[in-house]
């Protein structure tokens, strides 16, 4: 995406500094920019890739606030008797907790991109859902069964593979049985194996369709998978959820809830693209599906594929071809690597001259909006969980904001994740509703209301140095002069051509702030 100012319209800041947390954090704060001023940009940028040794105190000492959030990140073991206890028994109900955690992971993964020190992480715990996405918005997705898996697909496979290698991640997202109900595993049967996962494998996940994969590779992979199942609880067969598996052969494929199923499972030789095994037991199928993984995740039309979905998440929309071959060359040599990738598209000049070249996702847009305000969700709007013996408040206005938005956390319903080019986000609807949102924020009806005495360095009672001081908080640079008219002309249409800024202080800094986050400017990253 290529932007071009008018005169005296607000262009990008040109500050390198601005520019790299722009593209690799959820947006640039005042402290955030005295650490790197401080550090230095090449020191920060590897200790954000050393993301364990980073303390998260502030976040967690947020979330250990809130009851709700000790139901993140659980998987189906704790989640199923948790159904059964809060539902009403003699009437045969069961209580979704499932649909209560896909929930308070939303709001969960708004906070950490808030507010967590682990901003590249952050970041590629976006990047890693979308390429590998798993819906966590209908509560009747796959039979109302996908959300039992989701919080443990976050925990276990994304957030633990974000920054490690590429091939550890794919391994493990083939083997969750988050993916397996997504697309369709369950189905799958000796004689009719399911295509759903071999042709994402393929499409979207690694080589692409510019490899020349065939229908004959897909359903390859279809029946080398077809033994994969979830190993749900047993109580879960007892209250009839689910047909039991049939059959006298399953075996446990740890570290998930997942097993393979003899009976389903094909065997014989399976040939996918240039990579070749024969499988003639049980024993013998999850060797050869890691063998495919590793084959798949080392095969040079994946790195491209990498390499060009990081392009455009970091850079441009159209990342250039020697930008692809350069960062597919790290890929390569790195064996995938994910900091060691990063580092290069950070060090290419692409990056370095891609100012003003990408638009901020509505997610994005909130989410930087929530961090320059230095807010957090404000739970005195809560929703009740009925059902449960005890509830919980929980702030369903904020991730419901982001769903009105098209850009609900987690929650793209087709698997090829959400959209990373500004046509897609750009029309009068959006820009809309997100103005509507910036209001939200000032007045502090979902988020709490920001304090602009801790934002602002001083109390300023001029209109005019108020304007000017906003602009280098909210944007880190001054005003075009176009801009700063239209701001002060609105100003003195509400409050009149000289304000007393004593008896409105709050009115019009709320409403000069406002104003900034709706010129074109603030919606660039």
């Amino acid at each position: 995406m290529e932007s071009s100012w008018g005169a005296g319209a607000t262009s990008p800041s040109s500050d390198p500094i601005i520019h790299l947390l722009h593209r690799f954090t959820y947006g640039p704060t005042k402290d955030l920019v005295s650490e790197i001023t401080k550090l230095g940009a090449d020191a920060w940028f590897e200790k954000q890739l050393d993301h364990l040794a980073l303390s998260d105190t502030k976040v967690g000492a947020y979330l250990a606030k809130w009851d709700i959030f000790n139901y993140i990140h659980k998987d189906m073991n704790f989640l199923w008797p948790l159904a059964e206890s809060e539902g009403d028994m003699s009437k045969g109900q069961i209580f979704y907790s499932n649909h209560l955690t896909g929930r308070v992971l939303h709001l969960y993964s708004l906070i950490q991109q808030t507010h967590s020190d682990r901003q590249i992480f952050e970041m590629m715990v976006e990047f890693w859902h979308d390429h590998l996405n798993i819906t966590t918005l209908g509560d009747e997705t796959k039979d109302g069964n996908l959300d039992w898996h989701t919080n443990d697909w976050n925990k276990q496979v994304i957030r633990q593979h974000a920054l490690g290698k590429f091939e550890d991640l794919l391994q493990a997202s083939a083997l969750h049985p988050a993916m397996i109900v997504y697309l369709d595993g369950e189905l799958s049967t000796k004689e009719q194996p399911n295509e759903n996962y071999g042709r994402e494998l393929l499409e979207l996940y690694t080589v692409t369709p510019k490899s020349g994969y065939t229908q004959s590779d897909i359903i390859n992979v279809a029946k080398l998978f077809s033994g994969l199942r979830v190993k749900w609880p047993e109580r879960w067969y007892q209250r009839g959820k689910g047909s039991r598996p049939v059959g006298d052969t399953f075996i446990d494929v740890p570290p998930f809830a997942t097993m393979l199923h003899g009976e389903r499972q094909n065997y014989g030789t399976f040939k996918i693209m240039g990579w070749q095994k024969t499988v003639t037991t049980i024993d013998e199928v999850l060797p050869a599906i890691k063998s495919l993984l590793s084959y798949l995740a080392s095969h040079p039309d994946t790195a491209k594929a990498i390499a060009l979905k990081l392009g455009r998440r970091f850079v441009e929309d159209v990342p250039s071809q020697q930008f692809i071959s350069d960062i597919a060359s790290s890929y390569t040599s790195s064996g995938g690597d994910i900091k060691a990738v990063l580092k290069a598209v950070y060090q290419h000049s692409d990056f370095k001259n891609a100012v003003g070249k990408k638009l901020k996702r509505p997610g994005e847009d909130y989410v930087s909006v929530a961090r320059t305000l230095d807010v957090w969700p404000n739970f005195s709007r809560v929703q009740k969980w009925k059902g449960m013996t005890k509830e919980f408040a929980y702030p369903a206005v904020v991730p419901d904001e982001l769903k009105r938005l098209g850009h609900a956390p987690l929650s793209w319903p087709f698997p090829d994740g959400y959209p990373d080019i500004a046509s897609s986000w750009v029309n009068a609807n959006y820009q809309l509703l997100r103005w509507n949102v910036y209001g939200h924020f000032i007045q502090g009806n979902t988020w709490n209301q920001p304090s602009w005495d801790s934002l602002l360095a001083s109390r300023e009672t001029k209109v005019d140095k108020q304007i000017d001081q906003l602009a280098q908080v909210l944007l880190f640079k001054e005003l075009g002069s176009a801009d700063r008219i239209s701001i002060r002309n609105a100003v003195a249409k509400v409050f009149g051509p000289n304000p007393n800024m004593n008896d409105s202080y709050r009115d019009i800094t709320a409403l000069i702030a406002r104003l900034i986050f709706q010129l074109p400017v603030w919606s660039l990253r």
